[in-house]
């Protein structure tokens, strides 16, 4: 039933032992009947489960206008993350950005996983659909969605990355090339290991020069929070760079940290006639580390590492040191055998 009380109707009904009693703000008996009867539909619909969705806005407004805000205070602390979501935005509005959310359904992904497979590899397809299921998740948390549309899509299985290892005379080529910016992160990097946005965070406060090394306070898990160690040459590249807030400044904001030296890592690389990427810096330290005799429980705590078998992947011994293993090899079964043992551990049988 409605009511008046004062100008305005206020509507008054029991439902499944529930009351539910409340202004209409409304003046017009019409009106006020049909809030009521919304309200009544909507007390039906909340009781039997029913959810009523709000009206899916185009894929492209709802990420510009939503998720991108969202995402963003989400990953404060870890910006890279945004930032590789962001790249893959690019490549899914191409495709369904017109498209309103309930109109992406699991058959339009499937046909974009194909289409997009033609321009990057596995990996690159992976990261896309990352960021779509992100981004449709999201949408049914807001309640444009009942369920997403991602569920049974499948990622591809990804094949083992390339990695380069640089030789001690490439990265001299390199660095002989490299902005003084540049050359400090690379040194840092195959000094220490540490993956590029560790070295473009490093804070003053975390840098403990007379100890001699470094703690990295941040990361995905708590194995890439760690002590590093620190060589002379990584003291040396630490040193001048001891003044403010982060060591190596946003060139725009000192207060921030650099957040990339892709542009002066591809323009050095070319100089240098070399083809590898800056994270392959990393790789080089791995694999200098295996070779230089350090054991693969130590190399997984330098590097930050969850599980040995992400380090092995950074193992990739080159071909001298191969063959300087087949001549230890050699070497060692050759003074094993009967005619060069002594006399008295010479058994016959």
């Amino acid at each position: 039933m409605i009511f008046k009380r004062g100008k305005v109707y206020w509507f008054d009904f029991w439902f499944r032992g529930r009351r539910y009693r409340q202004s209409t703000g409304l003046g017009n008996r019409n009106a006020a009947l049909h809030v009521e009867a919304k309200k009544r539909v909507q007390v039906a619909e909340q009781q039997a489960g029913i959810q009523r969705l709000r009206k899916a806005p185009q894929f492209e407004v709802f990420v510009r206008d939503e998720f991108i805000p969202w995402d963003k205070t989400e990953h404060v602390a870890h910006p890279r993350t945004h930032r590789r979501y962001l790249t893959s935005i690019h490549s899914l509005l191409r495709v369904f950005g017109k498209s309103t959310l309930d109109e992406i359904r699991t058959s339009a992904i499937e046909r974009y996983k194909i289409r997009r497979l033609q321009e990057v590899t596995e990996t690159g397809v992976n990261r896309d659909l990352a960021a779509l299921r992100r981004i449709l998740n999201f949408a049914v948390r807001q309640g444009y969605l009942a369920r997403s549309t991602f569920q049974g899509v499948r990622l591809y299985r990804e094949k083992p990355g390339m990695m380069r290892i640089l030789s001690h005379d490439e990265e001299a080529r390199y660095l002989s090339v490299a902005s003084k910016t540049l050359k400090d992160v690379a040194a840092l990097m195959l000094e220490t290991g540490m993956r590029p946005e560790e070295v473009f965070t490093l804070r003053m406060e975390n840098v403990y020069l007379v100890k001699g090394y470094l703690h990295v306070p941040t990361g995905k898990t708590q194995f890439a929070r760690r002590n590093i160690p620190l060589s002379k040459r990584a003291i040396s590249v630490l040193k001048p760079r001891m003044k403010g807030a982060y060591l190596f400044p946003n060139r725009l904001d000192s207060e921030l940290p650099l957040t990339t030296v892709q542009k002066e890592h591809d323009k050095a690389r070319r100089k240098a006639g070399l083809q590898f990427r800056l994270y392959d810096l990393r790789h080089t330290f791995g694999s200098r580390a295996v070779m230089a005799g350090v054991d693969l429980p130590t190399l997984k705590e330098l590097m930050g590492h969850s599980h040995i078998s992400m380090t092995m992947r950074y193992v990739h011994p080159n071909p001298e040191h191969k063959q300087q293993a087949i001549r230890k090899l050699e070497s060692f079964n050759q003074a094993q055998s009967p005619q060069n043992l002594p006399q008295s551990v010479v058994y016959s049988p």
